[in-house]
């Protein structure tokens, strides 16, 4: 009879969905998962625990040192420095940040307001990430107040730089992105509070896509689902690999999980232009793209001529209305791509193309790469 391994789930912190996934893994190798949730209790419980194995998120030097010095198998979900070579899955935060900041450049905004990440390892990734790509594409990113808490002096501090503009805050729109969904949840409670409006003064970004924190929002987060689930499933398969002997190579120690996308909702369904035409036509594009509408389009939708809609995108936004209709369309495509097994006929006929050999030439044109290799290269993002 085959020895039923004892895994142990040792959360700093506890996310129902990071059990999940790890149980998952636990249910397809057969294996008994023990998950305590009272931490302080943890210095007694690990006394007398004689398992065959550990996925944890851990910051306490103490707990490391018992599954070191016990030789017994552990995976790592943090980023807390060790000096000893602890084999780990974390978030690729600098993905969040840059899926951040390619969210906002998609709706206009040049500038993303952020707050001071205080030397927190995850946060300061994501500051980076969100960082490097705004400042690749000319815009750039403003840090506020402390991550630690969101408090009322925020408001004043945007309303002060949007002022050294020559504006006001309610009669703009400014993107902010929080490094999670909590700091997103009570910046949006604060807005509220003082009389500002979601998204169209402050359009408000998170991470992680805590369906409990939205569930609890007057008006939807917008967040980057950091896929928690599939976070514990990698976890529980590197942990299966060290049972097979598969070592990891010193310079894979740290796997990066990739995040699966940010899903858009009314906190930030809004597009930084002072046009109201233009506004009006963005998101009409954004609720018909997939139709293979075309630029008259948009502009007897609007109300005005092809040439006024041209010469208004062309004073108030980054992309003409045709280059907006196939950006919306590609992105579609990428995501569909990355997330579903629908043919490429298909995805066409989903996203506004009229064959798929425009899909595809427009697709190289935008990624570089064409559809299948693309595909490919998504898939085994989320491979270990």
């Amino acid at each position: 009879m085959l020895k039923t391994k004892h895994i142990l789930l040792l959360l700093e912190w506890y996310d129902y969905r990071i059990h999940r996934g790890v149980a998952m893994i636990a249910r397809k190798y057969g294996w008994q998962l023990n998950c305590p949730k009272d931490m302080v209790a943890n210095e007694g419980f690990l006394k007398d625990w004689q398992g065959d194995g550990c996925i944890a998120l851990l910051e306490c030097r103490d707990t490391l040192d018992y599954f070191w010095k016990n030789n017994i198998p552990l995976v790592d979900l943090g980023l807390h420095s060790y000096k000893r070579p602890v084999p780990r899955v974390v978030t690729d935060n600098r993905q969040i940040g840059r899926l951040a900041a390619e969210h906002f450049r998609d709706h206009g905004y040049r500038e993303v307001f952020t707050f001071d990440h205080g030397g927190k390892t995850m946060f300061r990734e994501r500051f980076e990430g969100l960082r490097e790509f705004m400042e690749s594409e000319g815009g750039k990113v403003t840090m506020l107040g402390s991550s630690r808490t969101v408090k009322p002096d925020i408001i004043e501090k945007l309303s002060q730089v949007v002022e050294r503009e020559g504006k006001r805050l309610k009669e703009t729109s400014v993107g902010l992105f929080a490094y999670e969904d909590t700091m997103a949840s009570e910046m949006i409670s604060l807005c509220l509070q003082q009389e500002l409006k979601v998204p169209e003064n402050i359009a408000v970004l998170g991470v992680d896509n805590d369906d409990l924190i939205n569930s609890g929002l007057t008006i939807g987060l917008s967040s980057i689902d950091s896929d928690q689930e599939g976070l514990g499933m990698a976890a529980g398969e590197l942990l299966q690999s060290v049972f097979r002997g598969e070592n990891c190579p010193k310079d894979i120690l740290v796997h990066r999980h990739p995040p699966k996308g940010v899903v858009t909702r009314g906190s930030t369904d809004c597009y930084a232009v002072n046009n109201a035409v233009v506004a009006k036509a963005l998101h009409w594009i954004h609720k018909n793209f997939y139709m293979g509408i075309q630029a008259i389009d948009v502009a007897n939708a609007v109300g005005v001529s092809q040439q006024g809609l041209q010469k208004a995108f062309a004073k108030s936004y980054t992309r003409s209305p045709g280059e907006e209709i196939r950006q919306q369309r590609i992105q579609a495509v990428a995501h569909l791509l990355g997330t579903t097994n629908a043919s490429l006929d298909e995805i066409a006929e989903n996203c506004g193309y009229y064959s798929v050999n425009s899909l595809i030439n427009n697709f190289k044109a935008a990624y570089g790469t064409t559809p299948g290799k693309y595909r490919q290269l998504k898939r085994a993002e989320y491979l270990i």
